[in-house]
């Protein structure tokens, strides 16, 4: 099996595994848990994002100090993995650190497949789009049907064996270390952490008037997805700042109409289009720390939350939220992307 071969499979089901993930925590939290737990979203987001920063920290500390570099992030992933699902049955809080586990691990193997194969962030932009799909079926299926979430632990499982399997020639060598540039890092960490707590009020504070009804609420996860995976491919072929101009521009001008689903929808697309460049961004500058890099950027999103989550903020519609929260993520991402083509 070729090296992008064996990149391809391994992230293929990191990438299917995320959708797992967070199908079992949407079903479980919407499902099983509301009304049952108090301060429950702010228990499940405080473990499933806030924790990743000093997981990821922990990570990178166990990687540096292991003979084989991939078994560090791959005991995390698969530790995430087990604990989601017991925390499916049986706590939030359990729920939220086997996510964390499995995000921190399985977006540092993710990261290092990605590197190693030279696929410039394409892989991580693959990783990183299912996990909104898993979310939005869980949410509207609701722990309507338990027997799932026994047939979605079990399909993990499946997927975990065949991750361990796939890894197997990776187990038993080192990871090739990368030389760090880190000029710039503190402005580059600071720029993208902006972005990423932008994005992630955006998305929660944001609201289309046309998201009713399953079709539509699919539709438009299914295209902010497709807006993730996109960018680290875009990113690939035209160059990272021809990437950030075009799409941010677009989400600007759809925002503007996005209380239509025909505009709204590719809004959506564009304006997550950079989820995976800044992460890209931050792992090239952190080579020696990508479990801190992603830990960092997920803060950002928790971060990001709790204005919403609070309630310190009510809804606001697409014109001018969405448009101004473009031009505003263009503006730092260009800087962040200062010296790229």
């Amino acid at each position: 099996m070729t090296e992008k071969y064996s990149g391809k499979t391994a992230i293929g089901l990191l990438s299917l595994i995320h959708m797992g993930v967070d199908f079992l925590c949407a079903f479980a939290l919407y499902g099983r848990f509301i009304g049952r737990f108090a301060d429950l979203f702010f228990v499940y987001n405080f473990c499933a994002f806030a924790l990743q920063m000093p997981l990821g920290m922990l990570l990178d500390s166990l990687t540096q100090r292991a003979e084989k570099k991939y078994v560090p992030s791959l005991l995390f992933t698969l530790s995430g993995i087990l604990l989601t699902a017991a925390g499916a049955l049986f706590s939030p809080a359990v729920l939220g650190i086997g996510n964390a586990l499995f995000h921190v691990g399985g977006g540092v193997l993710t990261i290092r497949e990605d590197d190693h194969s030279h696929f410039d962030g394409q892989g991580l932009g693959v990783f990183v789009a299912p996990g909104a799909v898993g979310l939005a079926v869980g949410m509207l299926l609701k722990g309507k049907y338990f027997g799932v979430l026994w047939g979605a632990a079990a399909a993990l499982m499946l997927l975990m064996f065949l991750l361990l399997y796939c890894l197997r020639k990776d187990l038993s060598t080192e990871a090739v270390e990368q030389k760090a540039e880190t000029n710039g890092l503190p402005a580059v960490l600071l720029l993208c952490f902006l972005v990423v707590t932008l994005r992630s009020f955006a998305g929660m504070a944001i609201s289309f008037s046309w998201k009713q009804g399953t079709f539509l609420v699919l539709l438009s996860t299914f295209a902010l997805a497709c807006g993730k995976s996109a960018g680290g491919f875009l990113s690939h072929i035209f160059g990272m700042r021809k990437t950030v101009v075009v799409s941010l521009l677009l989400a600007a001008v759809f925002y503007i109409i996005g209380d239509h689903a025909v505009f709204g929808i590719p809004a959506l697309f564009f304006f997550n289009m950079t989820m995976p460049l800044t992460l890209y961004l931050l792992a090239q500058k952190m080579p020696g720390a990508p479990g801190l890099a992603f830990g960092i950027l997920t803060f950002a999103l928790f971060l990001g939350y709790l204005p919403v989550l609070s309630g310190l903020t009510g809804k606001l519609p697409p014109f001018p939220a969405g448009t101004l929260g473009s031009l505003l993520s263009l503006v730092l991402l260009l800087l962040a992307c200062k010296g790229r083509s």
